[in-house]
Formats: structure tokens, C-alpha cells, sequence
């Protein structure tokens, strides 16, 4: 789920203001083979060639085998930097810095987490300069990482972790918290993107989670304060952005819905360009990511929903914050970008989706548009998915994949 960037972004040109695709639109679905394998592959790890200093974590005293457990264990200290040792060579033409982030510590004092969406968020970031392999790696100091390091305990709702409560009216407390938004996490392990102003931020599903920093030494610098009224708690973990806009989802909890947002170069004001409401279910679909085109936002709404009675209970659910609801159907709802307007709103069939890979316009020879093409990573409308990614099952690699194959979809909105 982590996502990277170069520091040095490619420039993007913008899009033109308006074009409209004509009501009359059907969708076809197109399943291909999986897109995940299942052969045993090689790893080899890099050794690095500055020591590595501080004592380990009681998690990482318990990795046997490295080459197994490496990608789920935490890191051993805050922060570090160093060079790295390179098998082969590096291209003297690639320079650049490229920064990612996603979860990086799983654990409190003795007390480990459930999940691998749960995990305290570490920025990594990788310099190449003249062959040479410069590495980094910091926490994001966010409220939550900030006091679960003070306390040796969760403080704040995670993905799949609460708080333990001390009474009864601490738990009713909480529950206060969360209609305010106090209690979710600003853990921003999800995401990390440019700005066109420069500005480099780190993001997670809650709005709270929006954090800046430094690119250059991984420092946290503050939280990004949205200055708009839209309100909400919640967000798509990966907007767009590109050189002339920063385009999200917001899911409506309240009113089933989605309102799709812009954020102009140099503010921190949100515009509303359009709503959606749901066609199905009682709530919004979970929107971790969505797709856009040069003219088009495509709004998915899928029949794995926001739950309001799993996001009371103190404990978690198979499906977390979430239930499945096959009943609501899925649908695909495409947004006029100039406009706001919905040009076309299409059934399709049930999915379950973290990424959208692509999506593009056909034009006819006189460059009308002819249709929208959108690619994502599909996991057989199975919701297990989820619960695969707990750590435990992570960890039990044993040399065969531990997670189902994703298939590779393809949806074409067209007009007749």
C-alpha cells in the first residue's frame, strides 16, 4: 500500500476545461488472468555498509529467517541513514531522490498489532547520486505514534486496533471521540505525493492524517489544515496530483454519498466539483483509491461498505470497519470534471479493489470521445483479502504464496 515519489517530479501539462461524454453509455467487463504469481522467486538482500547501531526489538529478536520475515518486521530504530552496499552498478544518469512510505513498526513494548494496515508509519528514502546509494529511513511523528511512544500504549483508533479501555466510561468517552474525530488515528502510513507548490505529504484514510515534510531529511514539519467548511473524517488515501490540481473523494457517512474535491496550487481550500450519491446500500463502498481521466473522475462504489455498528465495537470484526453487501450491488459512476455533472452511473460487477491501475480516454479521428477505459487490481470479489493481511498470516511464509492471486479488470464505458 505505500506508494513513492520523486522528489523531482515530471512536469504535467493540464487538462483542457470541458468535454462531456454522451448519456448513453453501457460498460463492459474484462477479467484477465491473475495478475499476482505464484512461483517461488529469489530474494537477494543487500547488505549495508554503515553499522547499523541500537538495540533490536523483542519482534525482531524473534526473526529466524530474514529473508522471510524482512518486509514484516519493525524497524530496529526512529531514524538512520546510511550508504548501501550495490551489487552490480548503478547507471551514472540516474539522479534523483525517490521517497516512499507504509508501515514500519508493529509493535508497543511487548504488545503486538494485528494487522499490517495498523502499523506506525516510516518514510524511506533512497538518493542516488553519480552510482552511488544513499538510504534513509524516518517514523512519521504523528499525534498517535507521538503518544502511544509516550504512554507504551495505543492511544488512538488504528485500522484494526482500538484502545484498551480502563472502564466503562472511558469506552463511552471514546465513542465521543470518535463521532468528533478526536479518537482516529492521523498514523499516515498510506500515501505520500507532491504538491505542485513543493510541499511533500504524507496521508492515511482519515483527513486528520495529512502530514508535510521535509523531503531532504524525512523531518515532520506539520499537519496539513484543510482551510475550507467541507468537514468530514474521512478521505481517499490516494488523491490525484498533478501540476495544475489535487483531486480526492470524499465518502459521505452521513448522507450516502461521495463528494469529489479540488485543492488548487498554493491553498489548502477544497472546492467541491460534484456529489454522487450512493445507488446502493446503506452507506458509501470504501474508496482507498479512485481513477481520473483528462476530462472524467470515475466515483467506484463498492458493495464492501462503511459499517457504523463495527466502527462502535471495541473489538474487531473479520472485516474491520467494513461489511460486505452483495445485496447493494456495484456500480461506477463518472463525473464531468468541468462540470460536476454525472454523465453516466453503470451497474457492474462485484468487486473488491485497494488500486485503480489506469484510466484513459478513446477519441474517434475527428477527437470526439468515444469512450472511458479503466484498469484495476481486482481481487475476485472476495473480501478475505482483508484479513489476509494480518500479520500472523504474513509471517507464516513457509516458501508458497500466502495471499489469493488479484486479477488484472479492465471497464469500458462506451456510447452507442
Amino acid at each position: 500500500m505505500a506508494s513513492f515519489i520523486p522528489t523531482s517530479a515530471a512536469k504535467n501539462s493540464g487538462y483542457p476545461s470541458s468535454m462531456a461524454i454522451p448519456d448513453d453509455v453501457r460498460v463492459f467487463s474484462i477479467f484477465g488472468k491473475p495478475m499476482v504469481s505464484t512461483k517461488k522467486t529469489k530474494t537477494t538482500i543487500l547488505n549495508v555498509a554503515t553499522n547499523m547501531s541500537g538495540a533490536q526489538s523483542p519482534l525482531q529478536k524473534e526473526v529466524v529467517d530474514e529473508r522471510k520475515l524482512v518486509a514484516w518486521a519493525s524497524v530496529r530504530q526512529e531514524r538512520w541513514k546510511g550508504e548501501l552496499d550495490v551489487k552490480g552498478e548503478i547507471p551514472k544518469w540516474l539522479n534523483g531522490t525517490y521517497i516512499r512510505n507504509g508501515p514500519g513498526l508493529w509493535h508497543l513494548g511487548d504488545y503486538n498489532f494485528r494487522h499490517l494496515f495498523d502499523g506506525y508509519a516510516t518514510l524511506v528514502r533512497l538518493s542516488f547520486d553519480n552510482s552511488r546509494l544513499v538510504m534513509g529511513h524516518r517514523q512519521i511523528e504523528s499525534d498517535a505514534y507521538k503518544a502511544a511512544k509516550k504512554s507504551n500504549k495505543l492511544c488512538y483508533r488504528e485500522f484494526s486496533e482500538v484502545p484498551k479501555y480502563d472502564n466503562f466510561l472511558a469506552y463511552i468517552c471514546d465513542l465521543a471521540n470518535l463521532f468528533s474525530g478526536a479518537s482516529l488515528t492521523d498514523n499516515a502510513n498510506t500515501g505520500v505525493v507532491k504538491l505542485a507548490d513543493g510541499r511533500v505529504v504524507c496521508l492515511t484514510e482519515t483527513i486528520k492524517g495529512s502530514i508535510v515534510i521535509d523531503p531532504n531529511t524525512l523531518d515532520t514539519l506539520e499537519k496539513l489544515e484543510y482551510s475550507d467548511s467541507l468537514g468530514g473524517l474521512i478521505h481517499a488515501a490516494h488523491p490525484i496530483v498533478t501540476d495544475s490540481e489535487f483531486l480526492t473523494l470524499l465518502p459521505d457517512l452521513l448522507n450516502p454519498g461521495y463528494m469529489v474535491a479540488r485543492m488548487d496550487p498554493g491553498t489548502n481550500e477544497r472546492k467541491v466539483i460534484g456529489r454522487v450519491d450512493c445507488r446502493g446500500g446503506p452507506s458509501p463502498g470504501w474508496v482507498h483509491s479512485f481513477p481520473v481521466t483528462e476530462h472524467y473522475v470515475i466515483v467506484p462504489e463498492m458493495p464492501l461498505r462503511y459499517c457504523a455498528k463495527n466502527l462502535l465495537k471495541a473489538e474487531p470484526t473479520p472485516l474491520y470497519k467494513f461489511r460486505w453487501c452483495p445485496e447493494s450491488k456495484g456500480f461506477m459512476h463518472v463525473m464531468c470534471k468541468a462540470s460536476g455533472k454525472i454523465v453516466a452511473s453503470v451497474e457492474v460487477p462485484l468487486f473488491v479493489t485497494f488500486h485503480f491501475i489506469n484510466a484513459y480516454e478513446e477519441k474517434d479521428e475527428e477527437g470526439r470521445i468515444t469512450g472511458v477505459i479503466m484498469d484495476c487490481c481486482e481481487h475476485y470479489a472476495d473480501t478475505t483479502i482483508l484479513d489476509n493481511l494480518r500479520l500472523q498470516n504474513l509471517r507464516s511464509w513457509g516458501g508458497e504464496d500466502v495471499l489469493p492471486d488479484a486479477r488484472y479488470t479492465t471497464m469500458y464505458f462506451v456510447h452507442r
